[in-house]
């Protein structure tokens, strides 16, 4: 177990933002993690998962708390079936599965961060999400001081939560176990990928590669731009309520999801209507290719980029008359 002071969260974070963690510690197994939350509960302080700090915005004066990374990189893949320590590469395991001919996660192609983020988040792209092929994740439980093993179903998966995320720090994800398809399935209804592949069928390489370059259209270098992906979250509603919306902006998309409800693209709400894709404000910007996502550029504080987020939220609410949150952790 590693335990380092004061080191910069600006180095830790995608955005590149931040001032010191108080403790960051890196364990290598359940009884270091478990070893770790009782150095936070010695030292008064809570305890934050920490994988590739790809969805996280951390204060510029620091955060007083212990960070936790975990060292498991391992990735097994057998006849299928795939089980990563929660410190894996999350696209490390997408390519392997594209790799081995499986599919199931190849929509899910060069999204950053760790397993261990990934099914916190339930993350999802272009038609699909992790949850699709989850078979179970063990978790270590800092309120019983246990592993558990947790199957889909308890999971409690929707739009980017999950059971981890709602009972937020409690859980401290160890390893998922995903289930991939030998038969190739593509999922391709997305419009985007729609449009490339009309009237042929996709080959998984084909499929991941089309991904990956969709994604380096939308989304800015990391190793140029500050920046956490889609910082907000697209509002789900029923099907009454959107419908209403769509009422009002009859061009609008919506999109019906698997774990229920009717999700309504923001994205568009800030293109279209707000024209807010490229705007700038001091050294943050509604990033030029995708107004869901903000940028931090060189000099950026993170106070900055909350600054710049609360005008969007209330231009929003107050023009659109939608309530939108982030998807960012704000720390």
């Amino acid at each position: 177990m590693q335990i380092e002071e004061n080191v910069l969260l600006s180095s830790l974070t995608t955005f590149k933002t931040g001032g010191p963690a108080r403790f960051v510690i890196t364990a290598s197994n359940s009884k270091e993690v478990s070893e770790s939350f009782q150095f936070a509960k010695e030292k008064g302080l809570y305890v934050i998962p920490l994988g590739g700090g790809s969805n996280m915005l951390a204060k510029d004066e620091g955060v007083d708390a212990v960070f936790l990374k975990y060292a498991d990189t391992t990735i097994d893949a057998t006849d299928g079936i795939i089980t990563a320590g929660a410190g894996a590469v999350w696209d490390d395991v997408a390519s392997i599965a594209a790799e081995r001919g499986w599919w199931g996660v190849e929509n899910l192609a060069r999204i950053p961060g760790t397993v261990g983020g990934a099914v916190l988040q339930n993350i999802g792209a272009y038609g699909a999400a992790l949850g699709d092929t989850l078979v179970s994740v063990e978790a270590y439980d800092s309120e019983s001081g246990t592993v558990r093993t947790f199957l889909r179903e308890e999971c409690a998966l929707g739009y980017r939560t999950s059971l981890f995320k709602q009972s937020l720090d409690r859980y401290y994800i160890l390893q998922a176990t995903l289930k991939l398809s030998k038969a190739a399935i593509p999922n391709v209804g997305y419009k985007d990928l729609a449009a490339r592949f009309a009237g042929t069928t996709p080959a998984l390489p084909d499929v991941r590669a089309a991904v990956a370059e969709i994604r380096s259209h939308k989304f800015p270098n990391l190793t140029e731009y500050g920046c956490a992906g889609s910082f907000f979250l697209n509002p789900i509603m029923d099907e009454m309520n959107a419908a209403r919306v769509q009422e009002r902006y009859p061009s609008m998309p919506l999109f019906s999801l698997p774990e229920g409800g009717v999700k309504v693209p923001l994205g568009w709400f800030l293109d279209h209507q707000l024209r807010l894709r490229g705007v700038r404000d001091g050294n943050v910007e509604a990033w030029r290719d995708q107004a869901l996502v903000l940028v931090a550029h060189t000099g950026a504080a993170s106070s900055e980029v909350v600054a710049f987020a609360k005008k969007i939220i209330a231009r929003v609410q107050n023009e659109i008359g939608i309530k939108i949150s982030p998807e960012v952790r704000i720390l």
